[in-house]
């Protein structure tokens, strides 16, 4: 028995957005070094981190989201759905972990925070709407530099 790989257009938008989610995160690490919040930056980005995702996590959304905008359909559908359930699983994470109601935090570190929330927010949207586009069934989008073909003259036109 053999598969055939269905090939998709690569769309590096959610390779991106993690990659600059990862910068934002790297970001707050140092932040939290040079805050005092963390001794290293590895602290900074471990399970205790509040200005970061932990690295183990951030190095597992960059793979997922690199199969998510590569060209192979099946494999990028499904990491497409896993990184979106994995960013809303980060956002929530925060909750329960105290990392959102931390006393030692800043306004400014608050801020850092909530962008990195955002950013985790950005890139769950991106590949939800990646995978929705690769989904079974899925009305292709054109893109918006693509032109509608006019009808030609003498054609019918047929209207549901």
């Amino acid at each position: 028995m053999t598969t055939a790989h269905h090939p998709t257009a690569p769309d590096r938008s959610v390779l991106l957005f993690t990659v600059a989610l990862a910068a934002v995160s790297l970001g707050g690490a140092v932040v939290s070094v040079t805050s005092g919040l963390a001794a290293t930056v590895l602290d900074a980005m471990g399970p205790n981190g509040r200005l970061s995702i932990p690295a183990p996590m951030m190095l597992v959304q960059l793979l997922v989201a690199a199969v998510a905008s590569g060209p192979r359909r099946r494999p990028a559908l499904i990491a497409g759905v896993l990184l979106a359930v994995l960013e809303s699983v980060c956002i929530v994470s925060g909750f329960f972990d105290g990392g959102y109601s931390d006393p030692a935090l800043t306004g400014w570190q608050r801020a850092g925070q909530l962008l990195l929330v955002a950013m985790l927010a950005v890139v769950g949207v991106v590949a939800a709407r990646r995978a929705a586009r690769l989904r079974p069934g899925a009305v292709a989008l054109r893109p918006a530099t693509q032109a509608i073909p006019e009808p030609a003259r003498g054609d019918a036109v047929r209207v549901p």
